[in-house]
């Protein structure tokens, strides 16, 4: 198995029991986990609201047993909630996350930025100069929590949320001044506005211009539905129309042994994924 290939914890199905999935990511050989408290815990953390360094403590020791480490903390929240108390609520999470970090043994913190919309739907609402402007100050915010913390703010760009192009990222770096502690998550799936769009164009521009910030790249397949509803259908790799061996060479290039994190593989699609030649084989 590549030892540089992370996976979601909650892909695989062992939830509030640490101690069962750090065996199951020994068993499968595997090393990296983008880890959600919300997601892998919670009944422990009331869907991700009670976590703790005691928490994170246990679960670093839980895993280490098995050589598993933490790649990154995931606290997926909505940025730019509408509802202003919902919104002051979910990045005081991520700023919670944002301090504990460094005791689930990870320095880096991962979110999508959220949505106008409630049900996450893709809107040319989230591409308003006000809803970015929310955004700016959210990010600045917290990023003075990650300089005090030791810890790095990841966001995921997507164009279902606010951060919709490589073009939008770039205005949010200058915006913040090239704050280092900002960095990024690149899916170049969850950035397709088209059919005819290339994830693997867009992976390679994305480290053509934010190399340095990138510390993680998702991996996915998938298949196109509709252009007009923008619906995409996440597949096993290599079952789809997408090119993950691409993706792979490219993000092997850009940064060798760096997180590539295979992502949407519930109900037993993740063990098809890496029973794949070319991420089971070295």
């Amino acid at each position: 198995m590549r030892t540089d290939i992370a996976v979601r914890g909650h892909d695989l199905a062992y939830y509030d029991d640490i101690t069962a999935l750090s065996s199951a990511m020994r068993q499968r050989g595997l090393h990296s986990l983008a880890f959600s408290p919300a997601k892998s815990l919670p009944q422990t953390t009331h869907e991700g609201d009670l976590v703790s360094f005691g928490l994170g403590a246990f679960v670093r020791r839980a895993l280490a047993d098995s050589e598993v480490e933490i790649a990154t903390l995931s606290c997926y929240v909505n940025m730019v909630a509408q509802d202003l108390t919902e919104q002051d609520k979910t990045n005081g999470r991520l700023a919670r996350y944002l301090q504990i970090a460094p005791a689930f043994g990870t320095r880096i913190v991962a979110t999508e930025t959220g949505s106008v919309s409630p049900t996450y739907a893709v809107t040319s609402a989230n591409y308003e100069d006000k809803v970015f402007e929310t955004l700016v100050r959210q990010v600045r915010r917290l990023l003075k929590v990650a300089h005090a913390s030791g810890t790095f703010l990841a966001l995921e760009p997507g164009i279902s949320n606010p951060l919709y192009s490589l073009g939008r990222v770039k205005e949010l770096v200058q915006a913040v001044n090239d704050d280092a502690n900002l960095k990024l998550i690149i899916d170049p799936v969850n950035l397709l506005q088209t059919a005819a769009d290339s994830e693997s164009a867009i992976l390679d521009a994305a480290f053509s211009q934010f190399a340095d910030r990138i510390v993680a790249v998702h991996l996915k397949d998938y298949r196109w539905h509709s252009d007009r509803n923008h619906k995409i259908e996440t597949v096993v790799p290599g079952q789809g129309q997408g090119n993950v061996p691409e993706m792979l060479r490219l993000a092997d290039k850009a940064q060798p042994f760096g997180i590539k994190c295979l992502d949407e593989l519930p109900d037993g699609m993740l063990d098809r994924a890496l029973a794949l030649p070319w991420i089971k084989n070295v």
